[in-house]
């Protein structure tokens, strides 16, 4: 009788611990939990272990039926009863901290700004949050490619949608940014970040005021923080865009994270290595790109590219060396670096090497098969 009642606390700890875990991956999933778990605050996931260890603990009672068993199972039903009287607060506990990523030592952090040819320090308040520079940098060059800025029931939002394979990346993301949240939509293998907060906003904005590159992106920004000042009855003055890219920094590294293809291909005895970044409706600033890079300017279907011949690379890769990326694409450019690196030392090309050089190449194929 005594191991049936403590196999049924067992079976109560193990539902509260898979609840504790939807509650906070908003998934099941044994992937979608462990993709994102480095992420979630360090109290959360104790709290849950503590729950599944007691679950099992007590599920395994029925095995030995002795008296230590016994004397434990009057402490785990006042485990139980507390855990039911103060259900309500570990609910909202939950949801408070499973928006949390891991703790950043805020204090030894700059939460700076980017300027037009390099980025200067910019003091901004909010919550004592302090931000780095260089993600600072990164973060609005993969926004001008796979941010969004959009107006819906009369509210300034700003989201990120991305494949699910970057995951990942979007919770360092919001690690960095503290603040919004997270959706993840199996259905579609996508994850959306969403940044809807007032205080939030206008933390946003004073991040991207002034710093734009891509002209369509700072029309958008406009129409975005004029109707957050009508909302809010502010004044937020926006600011000339003077900003352009450099290889100083780290827009640039952000922009190709969200628009950029490392691309080979190889066909009998020719291998195609190329580098192209593309985006519709940017033809100025794809054309100062192409002449920053070194590459050529071409319109492709509706689209702006810049590419960069495999002869041509040497300055793009000593960037990308020097400003890291951050997404699935630091995988492509490594291994497109592979080939680069091999060609390099390997001036006559046998048929093993060809074949070697084409599997290489789906690798990197196969990556960018996933749409980020």
């Amino acid at each position: 009788m005594n191991a049936m009642f403590t196999n049924r606390i067992g079976d109560y700890f193990l539902t509260l611990g898979f609840f504790a875990i939807f509650f906070t991956f908003g998934s099941l999933d044994y992937a979608t939990v462990f993709s994102i778990a480095p992420f979630i605050n360090t109290n959360v996931i104790t709290f849950i272990s503590v729950l599944l260890l007691l679950g099992a603990a007590a599920k395994s009672a029925q095995l030995g039926q002795v008296k230590a068993h016994i004397q434990r199972l009057y402490k785990l039903y006042w485990y139980c009863i507390w855990t039911l009287i103060y259900a309500e607060n570990i609910s909202k506990a939950l949801e408070f901290y499973g928006s949390i990523v891991n703790d950043i030592d805020q204090k030894q952090l700059q939460r700076q700004g980017i300027n037009q040819q390099e980025i200067n320090e910019l003091k901004m308040e909010y919550q004592d949050n302090i931000y780095n520079s260089s993600f600072l940098s990164w973060f609005i060059g993969f926004s001008e490619g796979d941010g969004s800025f959009y107006i819906t029931g009369g509210k300034s939002i700003f989201s990120i949608h991305l494949h699910l394979a970057e995951l990942t990346l979007l919770y360092e993301i919001k690690t960095e940014l503290n603040m919004g949240s997270i959706t993840i939509n199996k259905k579609s293998n996508s994850a959306l970040l969403i940044v809807k907060g007032r205080k939030d906003i206008e933390n946003l904005i004073n991040i991207f005021n002034g710093n734009i590159f891509i002209k369509k992106k700072q029309i958008q920004f406009e129409k975005w923080v004029l109707n957050f000042n009508n909302k809010y009855k502010c004044n937020i003055v926006i600011k000339n865009f003077n900003f352009y890219p450099s290889l100083y920094n780290n827009w640039l590294s952000g922009f190709i994270d969200a628009e950029g293809c490392f691309h080979v291909s190889v066909c009998k005895r020719k291998i195609i290595q190329r580098f192209v970044l593309g985006q519709v409706n940017a033809k100025d600033e794809f054309i100062f790109l192409s002449k920053l890079l070194e590459g050529y300017y071409e319109e492709y279907k509706d689209q702006n590219r810049v590419v960069i011949n495999y002869l041509k690379t040497d300055l793009l890769i000593s960037y990308l060396n020097s400003y890291k990326l951050r997404s699935i694409k630091k995988k492509s450019f490594e291994n497109w670096m592979e080939i680069y690196l091999y060609r390099k030392n390997n001036k006559n090309f046998t048929e093993l090497d060809y074949k070697l050089l084409k599997k290489k190449a789906s690798l990197i194929n196969q990556l960018r098969k996933i749409p980020s």
